[in-house]
């Protein structure tokens, strides 16, 4: 994938720095696991997942191996039962990184994919100016006839539940909150878009 130079309609895009979306670097990996502990404790992913060290590196494996995978053609090495097909894409302008996305794909029988955005995170600085929306598009510019892509969000993300109505998702199941305890469990809604 070369670096692709997008823009957003409704959004106001520089001429000098048009907003690229492209294959991330290893220097993105910091950056993405550094907004998803942020956004964690925003509740916009699962908190006890997304805070757990063991998560954390496991993420930070899978940016890893999505990277090599498209850079050296490697991709065929990591795709197998164990491991699901992940692409990780950066949304930048300039030199600067303003936003990420970790998605996997899997095969069900007959040959339909789906592509499951697991983290979509945006630099507060850079929210409400298109490069949400950049990223969400690249995975649906990007489906094959007969796939689906598919988002989780959790309650308390209104603006990524917001993007994807607008994107023409639909919510198959809210998101809830089980007290149990001391402890709450979250379950996030489910958003699906059907090519």
């Amino acid at each position: 994938m070369n670096a692709m130079l997008i823009n957003v309609p409704g959004h106001r895009t520089s001429r000098v720095h048009p907003l690229q979306i492209t294959r991330a670097a290893p220097w993105d990996i910091l950056f993405f696991l550094t907004e998803v502990e942020s956004g964690a404790a925003e509740r916009h992913f699962i908190p006890e997942i997304s805070f757990s060290q063991k998560v954390q590196n496991a993420l930070a494996l899978r940016c890893a191996k999505a990277i090599l995978g498209g850079v050296w053609g490697l991709g065929r090495l990591f795709k197998s039962d164990q491991f699901k097909s992940d692409q990780f894409v950066v949304v930048r302008r300039g030199n600067q990184t303003l936003g990420a996305a970790l998605a996997s794909t899997d095969c069900a029988e007959g040959g339909r994919k789906t592509v499951t955005i697991e983290y979509l995170v945006v630099e507060s600085r850079f929210r409400r100016q298109g490069v949400g929306e950049a990223l969400v598009r690249h995975f649906q510019a990007n489906a094959t006839d007969g796939s689906e892509v598919c988002a989780y969000c959790t309650a308390q993300s209104k603006g990524m539940q917001k993007l994807l109505r607008g994107l023409d998702f639909k919510c198959s199941n809210k998101a809830i909150s089980i007290p149990n305890g001391k402890i709450t469990h979250y379950l996030p809604s489910c958003w699906i878009w059907r090519r």
